[in-house]
């Protein structure tokens, strides 16, 4: 058709010609100008079965074009428009399909993953039993991986910059949520070794609690993967870790001595007999434990002065 020819049937006032033009430029590709032919018919016979196809026409000339976010409005008011319709199955269906094509790949925004999720999710509400459901599936499993990849390369950034506490509770989060994940392993050992640097970083008073955590990583991480691929990774921080520990064992202790050698510092006998009796069996207590620590000459020390006040008391 020429060009002349179709602007006669677009400004003409023969819609039968008009949905003839249409059917003939979409049967042979010609989606674009098919359009706008298709839109006047529908909106002069919205509510017969010209409009109806000529609505879903709209929708399949737009996805053949590419333009998948029309296409998808199209698709998804079909079956508002035309519920008893033997093509609100299909309809749906292309709703979600839509959806895919828009969906960027896992480093963007997924904002239409999630949509697609959904669109197949209440199409699989809907249609139960339709020969689409193991496509449906299918779909939804590429999708939810995608997703999935996403959050993975979330905790694999934290992991690279060396944000240590983002790294371990978006690792922790992760595993929460995708527990049959094939990078279950990966994050699972950037939560151990995240959670090891930020034990190792941190100031004194949160370093125990944060060492036990540390430990009790380790001991998922043995007990879930028998054949480790960071093994050596893995013991070399619970070693470290127990020497850590044990340091910081070894200055708690040291410093309970000093707190209650502070204590009796107090204008009640009482009181202060009991505190300097403390300091005497942390005293012993941490010499036994402790007979090579380098605070021992000051703990002895403290111990005198205990012994001694306890006799003037």
């Amino acid at each position: 058709m020429s060009c002349s020819d179709y602007q006669k049937v677009v400004k003409s006032d023969n819609y039968e010609e008009k949905a003839n033009v249409a059917d003939r430029l979409y049967d042979h590709g010609s989606y674009s100008k098919a359009l706008t032919l298709y839109e006047q018919v529908y909106q002069r016979f919205p509510q017969t079965g010209r409009g109806e196809l000529a609505y879903y026409r709209l929708a399949k000339s737009y996805y053949e074009m590419g333009d998948y976010y029309m296409a998808g409005y199209y698709f998804n008011n079909f079956p508002k428009r035309y519920p008893s319709s033997e093509k609100v199955e299909e309809c749906l269906f292309m709703t979600g399909i839509c959806s895919v094509k828009s969906s960027p790949e896992a480093s963007l925004d997924q904002e239409e993953t999630h949509l697609a999720l959904n669109d197949f999710q209440v199409f699989v509400q809907r249609f139960p039993n339709s020969d689409l459901i193991d496509s449906c599936n299918r779909v939804m499993d590429r999708l939810r991986f995608k997703l999935e990849t996403k959050d993975f390369n979330s905790v694999k950034l934290y992991d690279k910059t060396e944000q240590y506490r983002a790294a371990l509770v978006s690792a922790e989060t992760f595993l929460e949520e995708y527990p049959q994940s094939s990078y279950k392993e990966d994050v699972a050992f950037i939560a151990l070794d995240n959670a090891y640097n930020l034990a190792m970083n941190s100031i004194f008073s949160k370093k125990k609690e944060r060492l036990e955590k540390v430990l009790e990583l380790h001991g998922k991480y043995v007990t879930v993967f028998e054949k480790r691929s960071y093994q050596n990774q893995a013991t070399k921080i619970y070693e470290s870790i127990g020497e850590e520990l044990s340091r910081v064992d070894e200055q708690y202790d040291y410093n309970e001595i000093l707190a209650a050698y502070e204590k009796s510092k107090t204008t009640s006998k009482e009181k202060k007999t009991t505190y300097l009796k403390e300091t005497l069996k942390r005293y012993d207590n941490f010499a036994k434990k402790y007979p090579e620590s380098e605070y021992l000459n000051k703990v002895k020390n403290l111990k005198e002065k205990a012994e001694e006040e306890l006799i003037n008391i």
